[in-house]
């Protein structure tokens, strides 16, 4: 028997085929249909795909033979692997590097053999597909083209699976990127929102000093356009990971509608643009849509509207009802958009403006609107005319709700005795949550490490904890797992910058809110929280 030389470039040859991860792994049905066509082709009974490494042949799909690999001092692969055509030994009794291999002489007994190498697109072969048969043979021509063809055909599912898992390797690393930005950038902007909309509503400040109120004012709208922009990255990176879900809410969209258009107003008026909003009778009080990603869709045509209409034009907002079904409709007399160019305003990044080239924008808000429509199950159409004017409509579908009593406004109310632990490390967001949890007729104790929320929420008597994810030492998630463990049955609040988090890791708290957050939304968060507490 003759053990078979190794590759000149054996260590090169070697990192290739580690780095398609295919060693050791599960069979799978696309190697498996190439080896038993393999068999069926060459009318052979054995067939195996075959990967060489430095002491053994694996076989990541085989038929014919009991083993998954053998020594690579007797394989017949490692000769294979040798050249660029197919080895083939026609009878290995009479060929003196085989005759006494055990292979031959013991089960599965081969006389024949045919392999084709597996060449990587470095020119490096790392295994074969081959044949063998317990009888003398040899291949006809169709069966060695096939055989090479076959060999193709395998290389060409392992660079499959290699690409897919760098894919799946990148996108964990960019969701692991737009995680940190998400928790790095909404940390300040937490500060500079959640504290100017306290100071904007400082009855005495406004009345003392109008222009420090009005500074302010800009602050928070500049803070708000900030965290819209961050929103607008992160519902991309969320929608092509397939990662982004519905938060179902009740709203009232009429007044929704006017809250959006309000905070696009400062745009509009310094460009003389009156946004006439009209809102049909029968538009239900409450319906139940995803508030957030509607007025981000209505948010992001509105504004395009603005951006994109002459000084001292009009837009048109109307909103009206069709079998449940909410058409909103935007409509602006401003430069239009090219007939030929109407399919690719969806594209990421993509920017048709008209006749102009100097808007600014990201180009991302047409493809999130698109992508978040049709996450709500809706349809969104853009009809234009260049030099003339655009309308985009949109039809969401909507659930009825029944409009709620005056009973239920009185669940906002929050006892003046509730107490809550707050867990934020974050200096200055200890301070935001202080200022907003002042204005609150409520106690609270700030803790700012994981280990102290534990302790403090077993041993102390509170009624709830807001819960940051990001801790030193233990994570909110850990904490929150702690505390779920010690048998703590008070809602749990989560109070992130982080949006990209698992729907797994959301389970574990009674709310998941994320900062920046106003003084409204946590109100209505405790308030909700405390009163289903009470109720079970």
């Amino acid at each position: 028997m003759k053990i078979a030389d190794l590759p000149k470039n054996e260590k090169e040859r070697l990192k290739t085929l580690f780095s398609y991860g295919i060693l050791d792994t599960e069979h799978e049905k696309a190697f498996d249909d190439l080896t038993i066509l393999a068999s069926e082709i060459c009318e052979c009974p054995i067939a195996m795909i075959s990967l060489v490494d430095a002491k053994r042949q694996w076989y990541k799909s085989r038929i014919g033979v009991d083993i998954d690999c053998t020594s690579r001092d007797v394989a017949f692969c490692a000769h294979a692997i040798l050249q660029d055509e197919i080895f083939e030994v026609r009878d290995t009794m009479l060929d003196e590097r085989f005759a006494d291999n055990p292979l031959v002489t013991n089960s599965p007994h081969i006389r024949f053999y045919a392999g084709a190498p597996l060449k990587s697109p470095s020119g490096l072969n790392i295994g074969t597909i081959c044949v063998a048969s317990d009888r003398p043979k040899t291949l006809s021509s169709k069966q060695s083209k096939s055989l090479l063809t076959l060999a193709t055909s395998v290389m060409s599912q392992l660079e499959l699976k290699l690409q897919s898992t760098k894919l799946i390797l990148a996108n964990s690393y960019k969701e692991s990127f737009l995680s940190n930005i998400s928790h790095d950038v909404r940390t300040p902007l937490n500060a500079i929102i959640g504290l100017s909309d306290l100071l904007t509503k400082n009855v005495e400040l406004a009345v003392q000093f109008p222009a420090v109120t009005e500074n302010l004012s800009q602050i928070d709208s500049s803070g708000k356009q900030m965290l819209k922009t961050l929103n607008a990255l992160l519902e991309v990176g969320k929608i092509d990971a397939g990662v982004l879900n519905l938060e179902i809410t009740h709203s009232d969209p009429s007044d929704y509608i006017k809250f959006v258009v309000n905070n696009l107003m400062i745009k509009a008026n310094e460009k003389s643009i009156k946004v006439d909003v009209q809102i049909a009778n029968d538009i239900p009080k409450t319906v139940a849509i995803d508030e957030a990603k509607f007025g981000c869709v209505l948010s992001n045509i509105i504004n395009n509207a603005i951006k994109f209409s002459h000084s001292n034009s009009k837009v048109i907002v109307s909103a009206s009802v069709l079998n449940e079904t909410l058409i909103l409709k935007v409509v602006d007399s401003g430069i239009g958009i090219q007939t030929e160019k109407i399919p690719y305003l969806f594209n990421q990044f993509a920017q048709i403006t008209g006749q102009s080239q100097n808007n600014e924008g990201s180009g991302l808000g047409l493809s999130i609107t698109k992508g978040l429509v049709e996450l709500m199950h809706g349809h969104i159409d853009v009809q234009s005319k260049n030099k003339v004017g655009t309308t985009v409509t949109v039809s969401l579908p909507y659930k009825n709700v029944p409009t709620p009593s005056s009973s239920n406004i009185q669940t906002k109310n929050i006892p003046d005795t509730t107490n809550i632990l707050v867990v934020e490390d974050n200096k200055v967001n200890q301070m935001v949550i202080a200022a907003l949890l002042g204005a609150i007729p409520v106690q609270f104790k700030i803790v700012g490490t994981g280990e102290e929320a534990v302790t403090f929420g077993t041993n102390a008597d509170f009624d709830l904890v807001l819960m940051d994810i990001h801790l030193p030492g233990i994570s909110g998630i850990e904490a929150t797992r702690r505390l779920r463990a010690n048998k703590v049955k008070i809602p749990i609040l989560a109070l992130t910058a982080d949006v990209y988090r698992s729907s797994r890791e959301k389970a574990l708290f009674d709310s998941f809110l994320t900062k920046p957050i106003a003084l409204d939304q946590l109100v209505d968060a405790i308030s909700q929280n405390l009163l289903i507490q009470a109720t079970t």
